[in-house]
């Protein structure tokens, strides 16, 4: 059997998801030695802010990699390609500035454009074997306009490679093509992992309250926020996704709606000392360790 920790963040950036899921991961690697694989359905780089780390990525793995997963497979003993690790990855670039001319203020632009908007996203499925299969969904109108991104080579690279192409033109064709990849390639690349680790360690995308289904797996449930770790039975935290979901079907689901309604068993403070963040962290993994015995 294997044990399932979700980790969720309370805010969309910065949260510390990354730095808990690390140090767990390593604790039951380094002194428990157990393999202990992360799994991070979703994840998004950004072209504009992170293109040094992304070009060194796609030269070493041929495909487009979350920063965040490739950090916490240094942790891992498991020897698995990270973009099972990592089956969808999103990669955005920032908002054109030509749009200036037509919002009129530089408020409006920048309260309209303050985030990024996707230019592909990246959909691995297992096919068993060593089979993997990726698919990428390109959005055709910002590939062809080059007036912010302009490192077109290296976008052609990955998506001329030995994948399958699909370009869409609108959001509804993006949110079409999601429907027809997302869950797939989330689900069999998790059911793989599932074979070969002790320990699955699930980090959320930003402040997702469920970033896929299989988190219904969850033996516990971590959502940080900086400074503080709370700690949820997944009953609990899924009765109040779905309470939530039944009222507000047309809004995300983020952690901050979901801590409303369900209520942690324990909350732990994390000091922004590093060493004693650590201490801290060990405590919780303590804890857990009883569960995944009986598990």
């Amino acid at each position: 059997m294997v044990f399932t920790i979700f980790i969720g963040g309370l805010l969309e950036f910065n949260s510390g998801k990354t730095t808990v899921a690390k140090e767990i991961i390593t604790f039951f690697e380094n002194e428990k030695s157990i393999i202990t694989t992360p799994f991070k359905p979703l994840s998004g780089n950004n072209l504009f802010f992170h293109s040094p780390q992304i070009e060194e990525i796609v030269q070493k793995h041929s495909h487009f990699v979350s920063l965040d997963v490739l950090d916490l497979l240094s942790c891992s003993s498991n020897d698995v390609s990270p973009i099972l690790v990592n089956p969808v990855h999103r990669v955005n670039t920032q908002a054109f500035p030509f749009y200036f001319s037509e919002e009129g203020t530089l408020n409006t632009f920048f309260s309209r454009f303050s985030g990024s908007v996707p230019l592909l996203q990246r959909f691995t499925t297992y096919s068993g074997g060593e089979e993997l299969k990726n698919t990428y969904i390109l959005d055709e109108s910002i590939y062809s306009n080059q007036k912010f991104w302009t490192n077109r080579t290296l976008v052609d690279s990955v998506i001329e490679s030995n994948c399958l192409l699909k370009k869409y033109r609108s959001e509804h064709e993006y949110y079409a093509l999601n429907g027809q990849y997302y869950a797939n390639a989330v689900q069999s690349c998790y059911d793989y992992l599932k074979t070969n680790s002790k320990i699955i360690i699930i980090e959320s995308f930003n402040d997702s309250a469920h970033p896929a289904w299989c988190i219904r797996d969850s033996d516990i449930v971590v959502i940080v926020g900086p400074g503080t770790m709370f700690v949820y039975e997944p009953q609990s935290y899924f009765r109040a996704i779905d309470n939530y979901r039944s009222i507000n079907r047309n809004k995300p689901t983020t952690t901050d709606e979901i801590v409303k309604l369900a209520k942690p068993t324990k909350s732990i403070f994390l000091s922004g000392n590093p060493l004693k963040q650590k201490e801290e962290i060990k405590q919780l993994c303590l804890d857990i360790c009883p569960k995944i015995e009986i598990n």
